[in-house]
């Protein structure tokens, strides 16, 4: 397969009534942009998910003002200059071909074809994978296949329950209910996985092959490669990628690893303006610091093609990253802890990232604790700590896993089992309090999301109960809950090794930002893992660190950028700055430390088991080889 360490992905999303359409388009033109900027693969149009292809097609329907076929003369012009390209089909949506084929549509559970507002809902008109939609699409696949690209690209593959006759007959003929939302749903998700598997055994194995926007651990057996999509300044925010890229490059199994950022201030097929700068060079930094590729998402002009500044921009990150990669190619993580992950099941496949794994993954980026994410299939036992954070359904396959496991346990919230590893709690059932507290070092602080109430032998912490529920009892609203006594509760209990905290103190920090939960997890973390891989106290919170392992070399990433919120988004303007002379712990004996790429030493000391260097100025990010 085609290298794909610098990519882009173009949105082409065409309505169709722009009647000057690819008048200025040029593929030699496009392709020759993409060379300068350093792009060494793209993914590009072949069908949108207005339903036009950009080829002259014998199957569907080319776009109304197209002439010649961009997608042949893109492929045969990027091949040209030796960069790979993947054809885009957006499998889950085709608003054209649902016009003239309305025995191919989606029906939902209350008859209708058409759902909330067709102008800003994408999904108000839906293909269902039972109908003849199905050989349609695979028949779609074979045609673009014949322009030989380096991949396919199938998007918005979202499990959508559909009450068509086609589904209701096959669901029938299985025994389901169909007044039962779940298992229709679930019927949905099993639907889809089966087009999975069709679609992959159209597609060569040795070009690439991508179904997006369904859970990884669906797609992984099909999939040639992973691509974490996130456009933070929209709805995924700047703590998706802390949370899914530890988990995912478990998920990989190897294979090559992406983050499709975008260049969009709001949404996919936003032509408002690019981000700036420090913006798309932060999420680009983000993939260095988690060992993926960057991908860049640009959405194209239907008349004028790509806009020259935006590659200018792209063309200098990315001749930076590539003078990074003789370095951190083929380095992996390292890593002393792992937090675990519900698996993704038919019930939450279209929430895989909950608050709880969001703010887990921000508190322990925070603390620069050095973490993968896992799930019960995956291997435990070379961990020193494990966390379960909050929500975590202990299975009996979990359960004996936790059971021979030697390290350090940190659970939350009603992630706990009465068989299992928790022997020093000796009860506990939900708590039905509103709110509740907990003390700490003399002081009483609260809960803000309950979960269990428990008493234990080895507390460490009283839980305090509140005065009242919030309650309306007809003269007033009870909403301040001030704390009052303990009441034989422990908010936490601890055995050695093992912690417990009786709250959901992980989508708290994340809801609430209370330090003070942050501070009490770290002290346990502190206790229970004394020796990090990094110690980093002199860095601010805001900063992010990673180490990454080489053959006889370490690469350390330090990135200082961060979001300031504007209303309801995370919006990065211009590029923070650590002043020099800030010093990070590494653990292990190092001789020398560089600044990459230019190889600028800097000061390093070995003492007691830890390398100590001294940073430089950071603007934004820097990466320092250590030998």
């Amino acid at each position: 397969m085609r290298p794909m360490k610098r990519a882009v992905h173009i949105d082409f999303h065409t309505m169709p009534r722009i009647t000057d359409f690819g008048t200025r388009f040029d593929a030699a033109e496009l392709a020759q942009t993409l060379a300068d900027a350093n792009v060494d693969y793209v993914n590009v149009f072949a069908r949108c998910n207005i339903g036009f292809s950009y080829y002259p097609t014998r199957l569907g329907t080319p776009y109304p003002h197209m002439t010649g076929d961009l997608l042949g003369d893109t492929i045969k012009e990027c091949h040209k200059r030796d960069i790979g390209v993947t054809a885009y089909i957006n499998a889950g949506l085709n608003h054209q071909l649902l016009t003239e084929r309305m025995d191919f549509m989606r029906v939902d559970g209350k008859g209708r074809v058409y759902e909330e507002n067709p102008v800003y809902n994408h999904y108000f008109r839906a293909p269902c994978f039972n109908t003849g939609y199905r050989d349609y699409l695979k028949q779609e696949v074979m045609e673009v296949l014949e322009y030989k690209p380096d991949g396919i690209f199938l998007d918005c593959m979202i499990p959508r329950s559909c009450y068509c006759p086609k589904c209701v007959k096959l669901m029938t003929e299985k025994g389901i209910d169909i007044t039962d939302d779940k298992a229709v749903f679930a019927f949905a998700v099993d639907t889809l996985l089966g087009v999975f598997d069709e679609m992959s055994k159209l597609v060569p194995s040795d070009i690439r092959f991508y179904i997006n926007s369904f859970p990884y651990e669906g797609t992984a057996p099909y999939c040639s490669h992973l691509e974490l999509e996130c456009l933070p300044t929209y709805r995924w925010g700047y703590d998706f990628v802390a949370a899914q890229a530890p988990y995912h490059r478990n998920n990989a199994g190897g294979k090559d690893l992406v983050y499709m950022t975008g260049r969009m201030v709001t949404c996919w097929g936003d032509f408002s303006g690019s981000k700036p700068d420090a913006a798309l060079e932060n999420d680009v930094y983000d993939a260095l610091l988690y060992g993926f590729y960057p991908s860049v998402g640009d959405n194209m002009h239907p008349r004028d093609g790509l806009d020259k500044k935006l590659y200018r921009q792209v063309g200098k990150m990315y001749s930076f990253v590539k003078s990074l990669e003789p370095y951190t190619d083929n380095t992996k993580p390292a890593v002393e802890a792992a937090i675990l992950r519900n698996k993704v099941t038919a019930e939450n496949v279209l929430t895989p990232v909950t608050t709880a794994d969001k703010g887990v993954a921000r508190m322990m980026s925070e603390l620069k604790l050095s973490y993968d994410v896992v799930n019960e299939d995956m291997e435990l036992s070379h961990y020193k700590l494990l966390i379960l954070p909050d929500e975590i359904k202990i299975t009996d396959k979990l359960a004996e896993k936790l059971n021979s496991f030697k390290g350090a346990v940190l659970s939350t919230g009603c992630s706990i089992r009465k068989d299992c590893i928790w022997d020093y709690v000796d009860e506990f059932t939900p708590d039905t309090n509103d709110e509740g507290f907990y003390t700490f070092e003399g002081e009483v602080y609260g809960q803000k999301y309950c979960g269990i109430k428990m008493k234990s032998k080895y507390s460490v912490s009283d839980y305090v109960e509140p005065y009242f529920n919030k309650i309306f009892d007809g003269f007033h609203g009870y909403f301040y809950v001030p704390p009052k006594d303990p009441a034989g509760y422990s908010a936490i209990a601890r055995k050695g090794n093992r912690v417990h905290l009786c709250f959901d103190i992980f989508k708290a920090y994340m809801e609430f930002g209370a330090l003070f939960h942050r501070e009490l997890i770290a002290h346990f973390i502190n206790e229970l893992l004394p020796e990090r891989i990094l110690m980093a106290d002199s860095l601010p919170s805001t900063s992010r660190a990673s180490l990454r392992l080489g053959d006889g070399y370490a690469i350390l990433h330090v990135k200082v950028t961060y979001p300031e919120h504007w209303g309801n988004r995370g919006i990065i303007d211009e590029h923070n700055v650590l002043p020099a002379g800030r010093q990070l712990s590494v653990k292990g004996k190092y001789q020398k430390a560089t600044v990459l790429p230019e190889m600028k030493e800097l000061s390093c000391v070995y003492a007691d088991g830890y390398t100590t260097v001294t940073l430089p100025e950071i603007t934004g990010y820097t990466a320092i080889m250590l030998k």
